[in-house]
């Protein structure tokens, strides 16, 4: 019975550590950038300005750009060769009334991309109108895998709107 049980024991550890899963959360206290991610992986997620600089908090200029940068993201399922990331934005005022709603912003993507180029994911927002100074938005960036749509980075972040 002892040698049973030694061997279940190997037998399920060997197959945990063989399996490519990854689950988790992330959280940037800086700019309350809220990120959780399954089956795929990431090293890094952060709010950028339009230069790519990592912005240090929630406060956004009206008129410029930002974006959801994840960096290090791995395991897409791949087909021929290329991967096929996905990525849905959606911003919201405090209502929750729909300011944009892109279901798939890589949908220009038909042909797929290799996964070293899809470690760098990007989601990029022009703020604006209708948007105001002064009020909050809250925005939802998901990334994901077309060919295993569980497979998901979600990131989510209010952000207020300064001059």
């Amino acid at each position: 019975m002892k040698k049973l049980s030694i061997i279940l024991f190997s037998v399920c550890c060997i197959m945990s550590f063989s399996c490519q899963y990854s689950k988790g959360v992330k959280i940037d206290l800086a700019t309350g950038l809220s990120t959780s991610y399954n089956g795929l992986t990431i090293d890094d997620i952060y709010l950028a300005d339009e230069n790519g600089n990592r912005l240090g908090d929630n406060k956004i200029t009206m008129g410029s750009k930002l974006a959801v940068v994840a960096t290090g993201v791995d395991y897409f399922t791949e087909k021929d060769g290329k991967v096929f990331p996905g990525c849905s934005i959606l911003l919201t005022d405090k209502t929750g009334e729909e300011i944009l709603n892109l279901p798939d912003a890589f949908a220009d993507m038909v042909n797929g991309t290799t996964a070293s180029e899809a470690k760098i994911l990007q989601a990029s927002l022009n703020t604006g109108d209708p948007m105001i100074v002064g009020e909050t938005y809250h925005l939802y960036v998901r990334f994901y895998d077309k060919n295993n749509k569980e497979n998901e980075i979600v990131a989510n972040v209010d952000l207020l709107m300064k001059e």
